[in-house]
């Protein structure tokens, strides 16, 4: 396995949890209809370093049992397939934002209908966790796009 496929499984694992449990956070805060926009942002804080400190030890320790190169100078092979990941990872966070801004009408609609007392700060905070989600949902794609295509390559 080559060393840029490691850190994609350590990022795809690593991702899930801290961002999985993120967004299920902030699920569970829609459901109880009560947001607390600083809470939500320093969690948000949280979960970035800590994906972060599980990240890039996980990577340096993969390069050290394999006896690889940390940050070894990509091949044609590579490149080609950082490319295209890079292309349907692009191409979905381009739709999904597309999507935000079609569907902010409709969230509008649920933030003054559930958030009565601040529905603007409501909007607001679903706004910016749609387009968090989708930020990172393209970016765990585009990881599991260069694992599938180190596995179709290798």
């Amino acid at each position: 396995m080559t060393m840029r496929e490691k850190v994609a499984w350590i990022s795809v694992v690593a991702s899930l949890a801290t961002f999985g449990w993120y967004f299920w956070s902030v699920w569970a805060d829609y459901s109880v209809r009560m947001f607390d926009g600083d809470a939500l942002f320093w969690r948000f804080v949280w979960c970035t370093v800590l994906a972060i400190a599980i990240m890039l030890p996980a990577s340096l320790l993969a390069a050290w049992l394999g006896k690889q190169q940390f940050d070894p100078p990509a091949d044609e092979l590579e490149v080609r397939i950082e490319a295209f990941s890079n292309r349907i990872g692009l191409v979905l966070l381009e739709f999904a934002l597309v999507g935000i801004v079609l569907l902010s009408k409709t969230i509008t609609d649920i933030a003054r209908a559930d958030f009565q007392v601040d529905p603007v700060g409501a909007t607001a905070i679903m706004l910016v966790n749609l387009v968090l989600f989708a930020t990172a949902f393209a970016a765990v794609v585009r990881e599991i796009t260069i694992i599938i295509q180190y596995r179709r390559y290798a």
